[in-house]
């Protein structure tokens, strides 16, 4: 099946008319006619009802349009992408598996302040555990999750990111920044579950601070985790950026802040592996400028 045909496919649909497509994509008319028997044929099916003097997708048709289209656009990135390479570029814009977290919180505000370099053009939002199961199963180019790589990725650690605690304005630790330990676990909590980084980091300060929680009401939502915050019902622990009105401050055990790790992976052959790895320097360099804002509280 030739991308050629394809887009003489896509040509036909949109103009419904084999003489006006030939005219759109500069073919004679009865040679665009042979192509779509040629494709038909190839395929099993017809794609097209055909009537006097217009042709319509059919059922079997309207199918194939989106996958027709899905291969052209795949074939001319592969173009773009050789292109540059030959060019001696190593690419510039690449695609990211993380969690939406993570794409809210970290990677979104790194992209707003980043004004050189290689960027992020899109992301694919899964849950960090799947992160890259997801990557190596996809078109992405880089996976970014709490939990590191696998070994058989090119991986880098790229820092910490705190674990912050949400509250509502009118809440009596409102006015602080920073919020010790032992005063958290005082407070009713708002935690996700136990598979949750930041439920992990939590529970490990207060085991080895021989700490326990009074109250605890446990989501796999961390929406939900700061709506139940904001209406009154307890302090929610999430990396998520704050809503609602809530205000964020910092956690503090007797070890220091509470953080959470952030790992990137990706495949040691990728075309642009120079690229990456700039990237993941900025990446690196901005998780610890972040956290040094916290370090001084």
């Amino acid at each position: 099946m030739e991308i050629r045909v394809l887009r003489y496919f896509l040509a036909i649909a949109e103009a419904e008319s084999v003489t006006a497509a030939a005219r759109r994509v500069h073919v004679a008319q009865p040679s665009l006619s042979r192509q779509l028997a040629g494709l038909e044929q190839e395929l099993g099916v017809r794609l097209f009802t055909r009537r006097p003097g217009s042709l319509t997708l059919n059922a079997a048709g309207r199918r194939f349009r989106p996958v027709a289209r899905d291969l052209v656009r795949r074939a001319e990135q592969a173009t773009e992408v050789m292109a540059a390479i030959g060019d001696g570029e190593q690419g510039s814009e690449f695609t990211v598996v993380a969690s939406p977290s993570t794409v809210v919180s970290f990677l979104a505000p790194y992209m707003a302040r980043s004004t050189t370099g290689p960027v992020f053009r899109d992301a694919l939002q899964t849950d960090p555990n799947d992160v890259f199961d997801a990557l190596a199963n996809s078109d992405a180019d880089i996976g970014i999750s709490t939990f590191p790589a696998p070994a058989t990725m090119e991986s880098a650690f790229l820092g910490r990111t705190p674990v912050m605690a949400q509250l509502p304005v009118g809440h009596r630790y409102a006015d602080r920044d920073v919020l010790d330990l032992a005063d958290l676990v005082a407070e009713p909590l708002i935690l996700m579950s136990r598979s949750n980084v930041a439920r992990l980091v939590l529970d490990e300060a207060v085991s080895r601070a021989g700490l326990a929680p009074d109250i605890v009401t446990e989501t796999s939502s961390a929406a939900l985790a700061q709506s139940l915050a904001a209406r009154g019902s307890g302090v929610c622990l999430v990396t998520d950026a704050a809503q609602f009105g809530l205000r964020e401050l910092v956690v503090r055990g007797p070890e220091g802040l509470l953080t959470v790790p952030l790992y990137a992976g990706w495949d040691r052959d990728h075309y642009a592996g120079g690229a990456l790895r700039d990237l993941v320097a900025g990446l690196r360099d901005f998780a610890a400028a972040g956290l040094r804002r916290f370090t001084d509280l």
